[in-house]
């Protein structure tokens, strides 16, 4: 059963409201004023109700004191103006739902701290959402952030719960965001896209951790320069690598810091559709002559932005004149004659394909990818 809390949390994205009515303030200000939004003090106070649930305790703070006589918890200013009683239970669940708002809170500023000021006066959901193509990129980072900020910040349509990155099915972990960051060499941001993200509880430190360890057992995919799969802390990846600086993959130990510096980015691949992508891929991109370009961006959209989910089929179809979108890989523009798709690793590297044309090639790529 749900249990009915005397307070109310309410964010506006700079800060979180605590609403309560008046027998309960002394709570209300016990957490803005004592826990305020220090995570630590948060988990510590919630460590304490997490103890012995019959041994009395109490905690003294800077404006309020807790006491546990084994059965209530009593809140009372020090000054003894106000105070209120409460059971542990709504007092940890309280304090677990403050923790949420103040961690999205905290995400939410994180996120928008590493987006920086958008460019030309574009609000940061325009940035965030369509970004751009830089003439050269010099590095890239990782920022994860809980879906409901970048749903809120950027306006963004999310994946289906059922769309996880492979090897994670019915795990239970549920997906996190993950935003690839683009940076320049003072570490502005100069592009970003949301179609990426890696299960929770594989945090970024692990990720770049077993990066080396991947690259080791790593292969290129023949059909795309500077393309590569492999498995990061258990996930099936795909990235990408500058293909001037990097002859080869797999590497010895000894090299795989100096390759490691040229890793453009890695994304996971979606969950298993038991067809070779590689290989629909590669052949749904000869479906038309009319590709002026490079053919090899047209193969790297289909294998690296569609990947194999439906809704992502559904979305492109569904685009209509002046619509733009930056995936795992490409930035694609849609205009009533063509669509443009620039390759976001490969400086330069784009190609146009007629829209009619380009309409047969992803019936192609969806039959391939749906043959039984």
């Amino acid at each position: 059963m749900a249990i009915s809390l005397p307070v109310r949390f309410r964010s506006d994205g700079v800060r979180v409201a605590v609403e309560t009515d008046p027998l309960h303030a002394p709570l209300r200000d016990f957490l803005i004023n004592d826990l305020g939004e220090d995570v630590s003090a948060i988990a510590r106070a919630q460590g304490r109700l997490n103890g012995d649930a019959a041994r009395p305790w109490q905690e003294l703070y800077r404006y309020h004191r807790l006491d546990f006589d084994g059965t209530i918890v009593h809140v009372r200013d020090v000054a003894g103006w106000a105070s209120c009683d409460l059971d542990p239970a709504v007092l940890r669940q309280c304090l677990d739902e403050y923790l949420q708002q103040v961690g999205a809170l905290q995400s939410r500023r994180s996120l928008e701290r590493d987006l920086g000021q958008a460019r030309n006066g574009e609000p940061v959901a325009t940035s965030l959402a369509l970004g751009s193509v830089s003439p050269r990129k010099q590095g890239w980072a990782l920022i994860q952030s809980p879906r409901a900020v970048l749903e809120d910040l950027a306006g963004l349509t999310p994946h289906p719960d059922g769309c996880l990155p492979h090897g994670v099915l019915g795990t239970g972990s549920g997906p996190c965001w993950a935003d690839l960051a683009v940076l320049d060499e003072s570490g502005t941001r100069l592009r970003g896209g949301t179609k990426t993200f890696m299960p929770r509880g594989i945090d970024p430190e692990r990720l770049m951790g077993e990066l080396g360890n991947a690259l080791t057992q790593a292969r290129f995919i023949s059909a795309v320069p500077g393309a590569w799969s492999g498995v990061v802390a258990g996930v099936p990846v795909h990235g990408y690598v500058d293909p001037d600086a990097v002859l080869r993959l797999p590497c010895e130990p000894i090299e795989i810091g100096g390759v490691a510096r040229h890793v453009k980015v890695f994304f996971p691949e979606l969950a298993d559709s038991g067809v070779d992508l590689e290989s629909a891929a590669s052949s749904a991109s000869t479906f038309t002559e009319s590709v002026y370009g490079p053919r090899h961006v047209l193969t790297a959209f289909l294998l690296h932005d569609l990947q194999s989910h439906r809704h992502h089929m559904e979305i492109v179809r569904a685009a209509h004149p002046g619509w733009e979108h930056t995936g795992n890989a490409c930035h694609m523009r849609v205009d009533a004659q063509s669509v443009r798709l620039e390759h976001l690793w490969l400086p330069g590297h784009a190609c146009e394909v007629p829209t009619r044309e380009f309409a047969g090639v992803l019936y192609e790529y969806e039959r391939l990818t749906t043959a039984a």
